[in-house]
């Protein structure tokens, strides 16, 4: 019991001398100190519960407004064969839809309702539900930017943020070729759906949009009718805005149609009006019904703020998405800004470890799997992967959770989210559209398999990761620089070239992958088994240094950037940071420890 004693004081001793002056011990503070410190601690939990409840109803209010601006456009390409006319092309859209209207699952669910309908095969919507496990990522990686004001915080946060990255580019590296020479995951999910025979189902759960309701509800209603509609070439009636006319809608009924080989429109008791006589019909002309939806009752302002404003949709979707990336912004430096003050000392201390800790032996290898397991049940309670892994990077940035951890709780919530594109399958009761739903589910299962239940391989996305943010805590400018070439101009290069005969697509992103291979193979080399290389592949200093460094390009930058005082302030400090200065000197010749 001494021992423990010791032990115990000796933990908290050093707590409090890596902290400031006016940090006191628990155990030193007065009775009035103690419940001084109880109320504000209690105070900063409400206001930081409080951050964390509009930070998930920005992330919603953002997908939504995206999705109003962005969503015809999103069905117009999916319905293009021209964009998936090969797998590269599918893999690319599934990226940029995901990454304009901010959610995987709108886009697997658009995607689902196309297959149903067999507008688009099982084959061609594979690629795209992988592009969108690479297109929602970019959430998290945006988020990390708000601790760039911090090196050390944003070269953890960052490393947090893009492990995501490196594990869903990582596995479609892998079984996208493999599907696409194999086509194993539709194989092995045919099997299944014959397994299972009829298929059966009600819509999916709503629990993320009832827990942000009381806010986002009652500013916009996404009529998602008119995406799924048009992707399955339905006629829309007048409710044909993303933002909802009709509050209440009638049972779905029969409507005659005049039909001919280029057109066809509605008429009234099967008599054609002017508008049909004026449209020339040629050739036989014949009639068929089909089903609409009529409104019953108009939204007004009393449903949602948003209605009946007269207002485009773009300019709605414009201004909601500016008051989301408000709120966002906001609700992520508030919630930093609590945390750093309540994670002092040996609390934080306490917090880590129980974060952190693993099982004890011979058990500790079950930890990770748990984490796993609740990254994954969080996910698919919530039904949203973005919103756990962008609440967990300000906490990988104050070393609160480990980058070991965040990995094992991201490996999960890819899993789990692959549960709303199921339940929304089940819906449909269309075996084709649950086998693109399965087909999602087991590629992040594949990747599971190959990057996470070997211990060695987890090391590549881990390092990977690790090594994006060392270069962005050396170069901040990096992150943005990332983010853009990553999820757009890669994107839009590989589209471009898809335009291009197939085996010159092939050609490029053979090349490419060889190349990137080689410098990662040479990399490691260099670092772990220099004596296994030739002398002149030791260092990278045969070739010019825009090949080998980001120091040219910051030097540019710097240049062209040097009017701004924050950005010369940030490069001054990090230039003293990296002579190994421990007081940087400010512009105006004050120090800062």
């Amino acid at each position: 019991m001494e021992q423990e004693s010791v032990a115990s004081v000796t933990a908290e001793d050093k707590a409090w001398e890596t902290h400031d002056d006016n940090y006191i011990p628990w155990k030193k503070k007065t009775t009035k100190e103690k419940l001084k410190t109880v109320l504000v601690g209690l105070a900063k939990t409400i206001l930081l519960l409080i951050c964390l409840y509009l930070f998930i109803c920005s992330l919603v209010l953002m997908a939504e407004a995206l999705n109003v601006l962005a969503g015809r456009v999103a069905v117009n390409i999916f319905t293009s064969d021209v964009f998936l006319s090969n797998p590269a092309t599918g893999l690319i859209i599934g990226i940029l839809v995901t990454v304009i209207i901010q959610s995987s699952s709108t886009t697997t669910s658009i995607i689902i309702a196309m297959v149903a309908t067999e507008v688009i095969s099982v084959a061609k919507a594979i690629p795209i539900v992988m592009g969108a496990n690479i297109g929602t990522s970019v959430t998290n990686t945006a988020v990390a930017l708000t601790l760039s004001m911090k090196r050390e915080q944003f070269r953890k946060a960052f490393a947090g943020a893009t492990v995501h990255d490196c594990f869903n580019i990582l596995s479609v590296a892998v079984f996208l070729p493999i599907e696409a020479a194999t086509g194993y995951l539709e194989a092995l999910t045919k099997a299944i759906i014959s397994s299972i025979g009829k298929i059966e189902g009600t819509g999916a759960p709503r629990f993320l949009r009832t827990l942000t309701e009381p806010i986002v509800d009652h500013l916009i209603h996404v009529n998602r009718t008119v995406q799924i509609r048009s992707s399955r070439g339905q006629y829309l009636e007048d409710d044909n805005s993303l933002v909802s006319i009709w509050c209440e809608r009638s049972e779905e009924m029969n409507k005659t149609f005049i039909v001919n080989t280029t057109s066809s429109m509605a008429v009234s008791n099967n008599t054609v009006t002017a508008t049909a006589v004026a449209a020339n019909f040629t050739g036989q002309v014949t009639t068929e019904n089909r089903t609409v939806i009529v409104g019953i009752r108009k939204c007004d302002t009393s449903d949602f703020l948003f209605a009946a404003t007269g207002m485009s949709e773009a300019a709605v979707g414009t201004i909601l998405f500016i008051i989301s990336l408000v709120v966002l912004i906001g609700c992520l430096l508030g919630m930093v800004k609590i945390l750093t003050s309540l994670l002092q000392g040996a609390f934080k201390q306490v917090i880590r470890k129980a974060v952190n800790t693993n099982f004890p032996k011979p058990f500790g290898w079950l930890s990770s799997y748990v984490a796993v397991l609740v990254g994954g049940g969080v996910t698919m309670l919530i039904q949203s992967s973005s919103v756990v892994t962008s609440t967990l990077t300000p906490l990988v940035g104050l070393d609160v959770v480990k980058l070991k951890r965040m990995y094992a709780v991201t490996v999960g919530a890819n899993m789990g989210t692959t549960t709303t594109a199921v339940l929304a399958a089940l819906a449909t009761g269309s075996s084709n559209a649950l086998q693109t739903a399965f087909c999602h589910f087991f590629f992040n299962v594949s990747g599971f398999i190959i990057w996470y239940i070997l211990p060695f391989m987890r090391k590549v996305p881990l390092e990977a990761a690790t090594g994006l943010g060392n270069i962005t805590a050396k170069y901040r400018w990096f992150s943005v620089f990332y983010i853009i070439t990553l999820f757009f101009i890669i994107p839009a290069i590989i589209l471009g070239l898809s335009f291009a005969p197939l085996w010159f697509l092939a050609t490029v992103l053979i090349t490419a992958a060889v190349i990137i291979v080689f410098i990662i193979v040479i990399n490691v080399l260099q670092r772990k088994r220099p004596s296994l290389l030739p002398a002149k592949l030791r260092t990278w200093d045969f070739l010019p240094l825009f090949l080998h460094s980001f120091k040219p390009m910051d030097r540019f930058i710097q240049r062209y950037f040097g009017w701004c005082r924050c950005c010369r302030c940030c490069y001054r400090k990090e230039e003293q940071l990296m002579e190994g200065r421990d007081n940087p000197v400010y512009e105006n010749g004050d120090t800062k420890v």
